[in-house]
């Protein structure tokens, strides 16, 4: 195969060179026509396949940096794999928005992804776009902003904003373009939720539940833990059994696992309430049992170390966000997406300002918490100078909290 392809760019190459020769005089005379204009893709249209083979990649684009999402190190192998890697998913990323240089460079490197200087300069070339930039979450809102306006389906990584006013501004603008919009962790999308999520349709009360969640610190993987926990529970919360209305923390150190949330559910008959343990080093990365009516129990679980993991836990996402793109219909709506975020928030003002006593979601109106700082990620956070900036590029204001 090697012999062969040598030979056919060397053929190639040979007569490229004598067509040069022969027509040295014609191409002085008459250009060649100019290239066709890459076709724009209309984000509001489904995908559709179109080749014999039913082989074409649906394009994506991303907004984020390096150190602040998953698209370094996980999701662009899924979506551009070198040869060490197989393909997952039916999506290539091919634009790539990111404030500092250096990351730019680097995705341009490693995953082929080419830079746009404006952000909106993806628009018209992509299905769908990921936001994927933990360090950026108090913009997260604005980041989306302009392809919700122009219907390109938006997935932002979790968690969603650091507050409910920016989670309902970005609600809101999916709601009034009518843009698919997902908001997400890769725990949501496992066989473990739907299967208590079926379960508990046969149940006459929930009485409590139970869980746990492998993390490292509450901000970036103990919000797994709480959307974990919705995901099992949100049909029967849309049915009025059990919102979350308060929730307390109880935990030394944020920054650190071995940790418990409390929640405060409504239902019509009274309070339920839930736990939920934020470990590390147990076996297994989330666990939920709701408890019922008698005789019934509910059980699901995401084991720590199911073979070929990255297939089939922490790629089922990443299909799921696919057909967001391909279908132009959102998985979730964004009652699902203010449930979540009030979830987490409430749990982590509970730490930082109660010391675990409960924070109720009334209290989280006027509240925003603080960005992922440098001295506690690092010197890859961004600095408030930075997020300023992002901000201002993508038609906003940021003001520290």
């Amino acid at each position: 195969m090697t012999e062969r392809r040598t030979f056919i760019k060397t053929a190639a190459a040979g007569l490229a060179a004598g067509s040069l020769a022969l027509g040295a005089g014609a191409a002085e005379k008459k250009k060649a026509p100019a290239a066709p204009a890459e076709e724009r893709i209309d984000p509001r249209k489904p995908f559709k396949r179109t080749s014999r083979f039913r082989s074409e990649l649906v394009t994506v684009g991303m907004v984020g940096s390096r150190h602040g999402g998953h698209t370094s190190g996980i999701w662009g192998q899924n979506w551009n794999p070198d040869d060490t890697h197989i393909r997952t998913t039916g999506m290539n990323c091919r634009y790539v928005w990111c404030l500092r240089e250096e990351d730019r460079q680097f995705y341009r490197d490693k995953y082929g992804f080419e830079p746009v200087k404006n952000p909106e300069d993806m628009i018209g070339k992509i299905d769908g776009v990921f936001v994927d930039d933990f360090n950026a979450t108090p913009v997260n809102h604005l980041m989306a902003k302009p392809f919700l306006e122009a219907g390109v389906p938006t997935f932002v990584n979790r968690p969603c904003s650091t507050s409910m006013e920016k989670a309902r501004f970005l609600v809101e603008t999916a709601e009034k373009n009518k843009t698919p919009l997902m908001c997400g962790s890769t725990w949501e999308y496992t066989e473990s939720c739907g299967d208590v999520r079926v379960s508990l349709q046969n149940v006459q009360d929930i009485k409590g539940y139970t869980a746990h969640n492998s993390m490292s610190d509450f901000y970036t993987h103990g919000v797994h833990g709480v959307y974990y926990i919705y995901s099992c529970l949100k049909d029967e919360i849309k049915k009025g059994r059990g919102p979350a209305v308060a929730a307390s923390y109880m935990t030394p150190d944020w920054k650190n696992c071995n940790g418990c949330v409390t929640f405060e559910h409504k239902t019509p008959n009274g309070p339920y309430y839930g736990s939920l343990h934020e470990p590390c080093g147990a076996n297994g990365n989330a666990y939920i049992r709701v408890f019922c009516s008698r005789p019934f129990d509910v059980e699901g679980k995401i084991p720590a170390s199911p073979g070929y993991f990255i297939y089939n836990t922490w790629n089922a996402m990443q299909l799921v966000i696919q057909q967001m793109f391909e279908t132009k219909k959102g998985p979730e709506e964004g009652f699902d997406i203010l449930e979540k975020t009030a979830m987490f928030l409430m749990a982590f003002r509970s730490h930082l300002e109660r010391k675990g006593a409960p924070v109720r979601r009334e209290e989280l109106e006027g509240w925003e918490l603080m960005p992922p700082r440098k001295q506690d990620f690092g010197e890859t956070a961004f600095s408030i100078e930075e997020l300023k900036q992002i901000a201002k590029i993508f038609g906003g204001d940021y003001v520290e909290p």
